[in-house]
Parts: structure tokens; sequence; C-alpha cells
């Protein structure tokens, strides 16, 4: 008995330690776990982009221009959801109220799918979308997220940046274009 007590009193900082805590954290507080990307890089850049954009004086008076959201290719060696910063920056600029936002890949087949069933007679024709009447669009914005990373010995550094382009689609012209670096060192 004497000893399947000590085995228990040995094992209980074992199994505490196994334990974990959660909590909520401040999403806007700046978290620097490691020099890896993080929720800090993702509101630093989209806070940057956003800014940026909608500051740029090269949209013209009058309509509101509409933009497509293209892709951002990620070259780094980390696994960075680069659709989770783009949609960061596309709910600001939809919210700020001076953008027609046109919906690209993700949404498109849903879209397509639902004019389809409108055309196929089972839709009162009255209520029913007509054809080639969405709109297309006049910007596209793609990007670009990459890395240099070094090591020697414990000390850790990574370099790291969002370059983020809108090109006229009708020109081919880029007429606005972002980068944020963001440099991070762990020792």
């Amino acid at each position: 008995m004497n000893k399947s007590l000590l085995l228990l009193l040995a094992a209980l900082p074992a199994l505490a330690a196994c334990s974990t805590e959660t909590r909520y954290e401040d999403p806007e507080a700046v978290e620097t776990i490691d020099a890896r990307f993080g929720q800090t890089d993702l509101q630093v850049i989209a806070e940057t982009m956003t800014q940026s954009f909608l500051q740029a004086n090269v949209w013209g008076e009058g309509e509101k221009p509409t933009l497509l959201f293209g892709g951002v290719t990620n070259v780094t060696k980390q696994h960075v959801d680069t659709k989770n910063i783009t949609d960061t920056i596309r709910t600001a600029l939809v919210q700020s109220g001076k953008f027609r936002i046109v919906v690209g890949d993700q949404g498109l087949g849903e879209i397509q799918k639902e004019v389809d069933y409108q055309q196929s007679g089972a839709v009162d024709p009255t209520t029913a979308v007509e054809l080639g009447k969405q709109r297309g669009a006049e910007y596209v914005l793609y990007g670009r997220f990459s890395e240099i990373a070094k090591k020697k010995g414990d000390i850790h550094s990574r370099f790291m940046k969002f370059t983020l382009n809108a090109v006229n689609v009708q020109t081919r012209e880029l007429v606005w274009a972002e980068e944020k670096q963001i440099s991070k060192i762990t020792s």
C-alpha cells in the first residue's frame, strides 16, 4: 500500500505537467511566441495594406472601382494561409464602402450553380437573374509572401516580406503596390 502511495505521489508532478490551461487572449495583443508567422504579423500586414490602399490616389473620382482579389503566392518555408491575410484586407475594403468587390475562385462555383438553376426554367422568369449582367473587375490584386530565415546556434532570425499589387485589367498597368517587412529574432 505504501509503495502504491509513493508511486502515485511521484506521478503527480508528471500528471500536472500534462494538464493544459486554456484562456481567452486579446486578439489585438502582440503575440511573440517564436519567430514564425503569427497573428500579430497578419494584423500588421493587413492594416498596412488596407491603409495604403485606402489612401492611394489612383482610383479617381465618381463610381467605386471594382476589385478582384487574386492569389498571394507563399514562397516561405512556413505554412501560411495567405487567404487569411487577403480576407482581412478585403473585409476592411468592403466595410469602407469605397470599393466594389467581385467574387473570385472562392464563391464563383456557388454563383454559377445558382445562375444555372435560375435559368433552368424552374424559377419564375420575372425573378431570375439575367445572363450577361455580372460586373467585371477593373483591378486585380495579387501578391507574394517571402522570407529569409537564418540560424546560428540558439539564435533564429526571420525576415518576412509581404507584397501586394493592384493592376488595371484593361491597361495591364500596375497602379498600386505596397509591401510590409517584418523582422524577428529569437534566442
